[in-house]
């Protein structure tokens, strides 16, 4: 019994070939030429703000703080960049994913955290998108948080939030 296959199934199993031929000879190249740097910008992320991280971070501290994760996650992209050419390029989209410390027991200022969530969620989008990626990813991350941390805080008025963790804060291209 011979197969016999039609022009569609050879055609098809023809696109599929070249198709895989591309992607492997593409990885390989990309391997090859050093261009290609897998896992260049990952980064730890600070801890999740479960209670059992909480818990950890406050017996390190004498100030017992609580999460306040109200932001969710921030979509924003960065300044464009200019090319060797001239060019403007269209900035890199980043997803930042952020939680903030607070004292444990000041529920008025935990209050006013969630009545200014646009405001700060503003302050991060803001922030990002008058930064090019490539100044972002010079900058060491402390400061990007130590200086977020104080543009949020001058808005405050009932407390200050003491630090700000991010899950995530990746570079999507």
């Amino acid at each position: 019994m011979k197969l016999q296959l039609s022009k569609t199934d050879i055609v098809l199993t023809s696109i599929i070939a070249a198709l895989l031929l591309v992607i492997l000879s593409g990885t390989i190249i990309g391997l090859v030429s050093k261009k290609g740097s897998p896992g260049k910008n990952l980064r730890d992320a600070d801890p999740e703000p479960t209670p059992r991280e909480i818990e950890n971070l406050n017996k390190h501290s004498d100030n017992k703080i609580a999460a306040f994760t109200g932001l969710g996650t921030i979509r924003c992209i960065t300044a464009p960049e200019q090319d060797s050419k001239q060019e403007v390029n269209v900035g890199t989209a980043v997803v930042i994913t952020p939680w903030l410390a607070y004292p444990q027991d000041d529920t008025v200022f935990f209050e006013e955290l969630a009545r200014k969530r646009i405001l700060i969620t503003g302050i991060f989008t803001n922030y990002f998108s008058t930064r090019t990626k490539l100044t972002l990813l010079s900058m060491n991350e402390d400061t990007i948080k130590q200086e977020l941390m104080d543009q949020i805080n001058a808005q405050m008025s009932l407390g200050k939030i003491s630090a700000i963790y991010l899950t995530d804060y990746i570079f999507i291209e």
